[in-house]
């Protein structure tokens, strides 16, 4: 089946590569909440830089701190995730295959 309207926002996956202090990688991950774009608004938004577009898309989240504890969607917090290079690169990229309908090869 097809439907035609989709939800507003989606949910997806973030995972994302982190360095450690003493050498190595440990991977983390986020569930994501995007606002659904469509066709019309593409190309205006692939000459966004990542974070612009993001800070368009990007509208919400299910986030842990190291304890736990879950990490409120704010300005502050947004602003804090924007600094980080990977995370930033992995939800654009998470964005754009599951806005686009992209299905993630095996």
């Amino acid at each position: 089946m097809f439907i035609l309207t989709p939800d507003e926002t989606f949910k997806a996956t973030v995972k994302v590569q982190v360095a450690m202090p003493k050498g190595g990688w440990r991977e983390e991950s986020f569930v994501a909440i995007f606002k659904r774009t469509f066709e019309e608004d593409r190309e205006e938004l692939m000459k966004l830089s990542n974070v612009e577009l993001l800070r368009r898309v990007l509208t919400g989240w299910e986030m842990v701190d190291e304890n736990r504890v879950p990490v409120p969607f704010n300005e502050q917090n947004l602003e804090a995730f924007l600094r980080l290079t990977g995370a930033v690169r992995e939800a654009m990229l998470v964005y754009w295959q599951h806005n686009v309908g992209a299905k993630e090869k095996n």
